[in-house]
């Protein structure tokens, strides 16, 4: 930007919002925070990994920060979101986005496995979504955007199973619940549904044939990219879209179509 232009209206949409995200230490979550902070808004990382966090806020820079935090902790989680209401007063964004994924026949996930998709993929939000709200609530506004799945829609999918796909269905019911509930003290809820994201936890997954393979299908032709979330992630909390709640957005190439 040349000295004496005048920001456009995308680049400071965000400016003096505070977002938390989730499983932000890489992958889709670092990447959706390096957005929102290219927006204008104060980024704060949360992650189980909490090295990997810290890394990623520095690389962000400005006013990013990193916070250890398990989504299934709901002491911890109160804890940090007391420590970010603290240093700033608020938080006016809330990214569910830490996630885990199984793979394989529903005869292969044992009962841990299970435990574990329930206590991430769903539990997780929960326990997110109750101790930020309220704070939401005392100011009458606030965006909450979820990391569902097209294998909500399929009862799996490309790489997760049907388990994995059973999880990300609830999220979609938590995101349509929660907009119809939070919507008149002035809260938005909304989720993203990802086919397959080209990120290096999937790597290990993607062959060169299971990836051909799964292309073979997109109208589109390719997996999707970390920056198509974000763009995504960064347009539904902005003020662009100010009257859409209870939605579920794939991003997925148009694979659902087919």
């Amino acid at each position: 930007m040349h000295e004496g232009t005048k920001p456009t209206s995308q680049e400071q949409e965000l400016r003096e919002r505070v977002a938390l995200v989730t499983g932000a230490a890489r992958g889709i979550g670092l990447h959706i925070a390096t957005r929102l902070a290219e927006s204008g808004c104060t980024v704060v990382l949360t992650d189980v990994d909490a090295d990997g966090a810290a890394r990623g806020a520095a690389a962000i820079g400005g006013a990013a920060s990193a916070l250890p935090m398990d989504v299934r902790d709901r002491a911890a989680i109160r804890d940090t979101v007391q420590r970010v209401l603290g240093a700033h007063g608020r938080i006016d964004i809330l990214v569910n986005n830490a996630g885990v994924l199984a793979q394989g026949p529903y005869d292969q996930t044992d009962g841990a496995a299970w435990d574990e998709l329930v206590a991430v993929n769903l539990t997780g939000i929960y326990n997110c979504v109750q101790a930020v709200v309220p704070s939401m609530i005392d100011r009458g506004r606030g965006n909450i955007v979820n990391l569902a799945s097209v294998s909500a829609a399929r009862g799996g999918g490309s790489v997760g199973n049907v388990w994995y796909g059973t999880t990300k269905a609830g999220v979609v019911a938590i995101t349509q619940g929660l907009a119809r509930e939070l919507g008149p003290r002035g809260i938005r809820v909304n989720a993203i549904a990802p086919a397959v994201v080209d990120t290096d936890m999937m790597k290990p997954y993607l062959t060169e044939a299971v990836r051909g393979a799964i292309c073979a299908r997109i109208p589109l032709r390719r997996l999707a990219h970390k920056r198509d979330l974000g763009e995504l992630a960064a347009w539904l909390v902005g003020d662009r879209s100010e009257f859409i709640t209870g939605q579920t957005i794939a991003v997925d190439g148009g694979l659902l179509s087919t």
